[in-house]
């Protein structure tokens, strides 16, 4: 068995479980009333791998977890299981009999131990509860020695998400100091957009200024704490740079909306805050979610289209908030995304 990688495993909060044969190791993790489960198998340690022996080892998995009373240790009576979720993990050097298996199986993963790499295929999942980007970063025959624990790395630090974070800050507690920050005309007098200087004075620059001001210390807080959530997934997933040109295109866009769409109603105020960017890391995240399948570091569609449309009905439905570089800003992140993001959830 392949130490490094169930450690990896482990570390996502699995549970390990004796079976037979001794190359085959059975991860698992009650979770809703259901089991997600990981069945690694030793390919270093076998000589071949049917087909057919693996829909056995398939069944017979499945049949544990779908009744494990009696049979799994720990496991209390009388909870229920509804749902089983296996993935096969094929770990060693013997790529051919990955291809064989992956090629025809479903939910079958691949790890190359010697290079380190994880190999996906077109036909399988992009993702399984989080557990793709914890095995990406496990490196089996590396002299690079890693904390598998708590998969620090400094080349994974999100560092644009903090420098943005930290500018907000800045700019923040500058402009509390010299003034009130919760008066619209010292906002305004400051950096703030309002419709008027753009269309009168052609301080189109504001549109970028304003997105790095905030009303008070409350506003500032709320869009960071999302911020730092969101973007910082987003910038594991495209990269540093990209992560900033998704930032600072949908706040743009957010303001650009917000702007025609204030011409529009006739209805003029002054507009300020990181909100339509971070509406834009929304957005980029659900294309990268959608890209990969469904399914990135535990996301789903589902679950990042309710999140939006929570946060846009929240917008709507109380005053003094500026919708329309939310809606700018969502729109614009997801086209950015598309644009800039094209990874292939495949590897081989």
């Amino acid at each position: 068995m392949n130490r490094e990688i169930e450690q990896v495993i482990l570390a996502q909060g699995y549970r390990f479980c004796t079976v037979q044969p001794e190359n085959v190791g059975v991860f698992y993790k009650y979770y809703q009333q259901g089991f997600h489960v990981v069945m690694m198998i030793s390919l270093d340690d076998t000589k071949t791998l049917t087909i057919e022996q693996h829909q056995v080892m398939q069944e017979r998995v499945m049949d544990l977890f779908y009744h494990p009373q009696g049979r799994l240790a720990d496991f209390p009576e009388g909870y229920p299981v509804y749902h089983v979720e296996l993935l096969t993990l094929l770990a060693g050097r013997n790529t051919d009999m990955m291809h064989q298996l992956c090629s025809v199986q479903k939910n079958v993963w691949g790890y190359e131990t010697k290079q380190g790499r994880l190999i996906i295929y077109e036909n399988q999942p992009g993702d399984f509860w989080g557990l793709k980007s914890a095995l990406e970063n496990c490196r089996v025959d590396s002299k690079v020695t890693r904390n598998i624990n708590t998969g620090f790395e400094w080349k994974k630090l999100s560092y644009t998400t903090i420098a943005i974070a930290a500018i907000n800050v800045i700019v923040y507690l500058i402009l509390e100091i010299l003034g009130d920050t919760q008066d619209p005309f010292y906002i305004a007098s400051h950096g703030g957009m309002y419709p008027e200087f753009l269309q009168v004075n052609h301080q189109w620059w504001r549109i970028i200024t304003a997105m790095f001001i905030h009303f008070g210390l409350p506003h500032l807080v709320n869009n960071m704490v999302i911020f730092c959530c969101v973007g910082s997934r987003l910038e594991r997933a495209v990269g540093h740079l990209k992560m900033l040109v998704i930032y600072m295109l949908s706040g743009i866009g957010g303001g650009i909306l917000s702007y025609f769409m204030m011409l529009y109603s006739g209805d003029y105020a002054v507009s300020a805050g990181a909100s339509g960017a971070v509406f834009g890391m929304i957005g980029g995240l659900i294309w990268v979610v959608i890209r990969h399948r469904g399914r990135f570091e535990g996301l789903t569609v589902k679950g990042m289209m309710l999140m939006a449309a929570l946060s846009l009905y929240y917008g709507f439905s109380t005053i003094g908030i500026d919708n329309w570089c939310h809606v700018g800003g969502i729109l614009t992140g997801f086209l950015a995304a598309m644009i800039l993001y094209h990874k292939k959830v495949e590897n081989c």
